[in-house]
């Protein structure tokens, strides 16, 4: 139901597609001002967005019932949060990722940076309300990436003396966007991964080492890998010489979602082998097309994998290729399907989030 009167700023660092879902929930329920920050445009262009944002943001404050939204938590939602404080107006941080980890090593997280990593601080200590799509973005111990010294994770591990209330909801995905295409017939071989790449480190973070690893030491099985950053390709064949592991065919750039969705009819098994993910939308997106999830036991993926697929525990070839090869075993594929549409709903989301915000007015 349309709240008249009832007025949200939603402020977005970039246009991705999860990002986009919740501007449409809230705008079901409220007016929405939507604020993009393009913030993958460049340092000098979201930094002068951010300037812009407070000054924009303690006029619309001065208003009434009007709350602040903005995705993860960084400089834009310290400017948010040090607005709504000078104007006395509610506010709230979408948690995805960045704000609960620091791997300097893979150079993520926001805490690699002092001022950076004080300012998120500020802002999750002063912010109405956390809303997390994962509890292991609170606190969380990471055995997968090392499992004699854990490495540990979470906004309460970072940031000390946090009493903001923090709810968990989890990622929401739309079933009917991913229906399986039963003229494509699954390949009974073939393994799939996909993962966002803008820099080196994201490489291992999605575990794409490992996975050209096992490709080589497995010619019987056929390896899709996308999107490997065009940028980084001459380095990756200069340490793994993918270019002659005839079995495994790479995509150098994102893609549309019509050739995402052909690989997914296709492949028997999706990999989703992370250091680091919250909650995995492209394993949710297999799982709805019926591939059996091999996935790290990290973060949100164990609880969308379930029992529908196999957790591997430790970071290494070896184990991936346990997994994989226990995954071609089952018999899993509808039960995958429903696990998600059972526990990841658009409506479950949408239904928590307003009434989440709606506590704020």
């Amino acid at each position: 139901m349309f709240e008249k009167g009832k007025k949200v700023v939603y402020i977005k660092p970039n246009e991705s597609s999860f990002i986009g879902v919740d501007q449409k929930i809230l705008e079901n329920y409220y007016n929405v001002t939507p604020i993009l920050l393009s913030q993958k445009k460049g340092n000098l262009q979201y930094g002068w967005n951010n300037i812009k944002l407070f000054f924009r943001l303690l006029w619309i404050g001065l208003k009434k019932n009007v709350v602040f939204i903005c995705w993860f938590g960084d400089y834009h939602a310290a400017v948010m949060v040090l607005a709504a404080k000078i104007t006395r107006t509610k506010s709230v941080i979408f948690v995805g990722g960045q704000e609960a980890v620091c791997y300097p090593e893979l150079k993520k997280g926001v805490y690699r940076k002092k001022i950076r990593g004080f300012l998120v601080g500020y802002a999750l200590k002063n912010t109405s309300l956390i809303i997390a799509n994962h509890k292991s973005l609170i606190y969380h111990e990471n055995h997968y990436y090392n499992a004699e010294n854990p490495h540990v994770d979470g906004i309460k591990h970072y940031v000390n003396r946090i009493h903001t209330p923090i709810e968990i909801i989890y990622n929401g995905i739309n079933p009917d966007k991913f229906v399986r295409d039963y003229s494509i017939k699954k390949e009974e071989n073939l393994i799939l991964t996909v993962g966002t790449m803008n820099q080196i480190g994201d490489f291992y973070n999605k575990g794409f080492d490992l996975f050209i690893h096992v490709a080589k030491r497995n010619p019987q099985w056929q390896f899709v890998l996308i999107s490997l950053n065009s940028s980084y390709v001459s380095w990756v064949e200069e340490n793994y010489h993918f270019f002659k592991i005839s079995n495994l065919k790479v995509y150098q750039s994102f893609c549309s979602t019509e050739v995402l969705n052909k690989y997914y009819n296709r492949a028997k098994v999706f990999v989703q082998a992370s250091i680091t993910e919250g909650m995995p939308n492209s394993l949710s997106e297999a799982m709805l097309l019926e591939c059996i999830p091999v996935g790290s036991n990290v973060n949100g993926i164990p609880d969308a994998i379930g029992n529908t697929g196999v957790v591997i525990t430790k970071r290494s070839p070896e184990d991936l290729e346990r997994g994989i090869h226990k995954a071609m075993q089952m018999d899993t594929a509808t039960q995958a399907r429903e696990r998600v549409i059972q526990n990841f709903s658009f409506e479950k989301r949408e239904q928590q989030i307003y009434s989440s915000i709606e506590r704020l007015f």
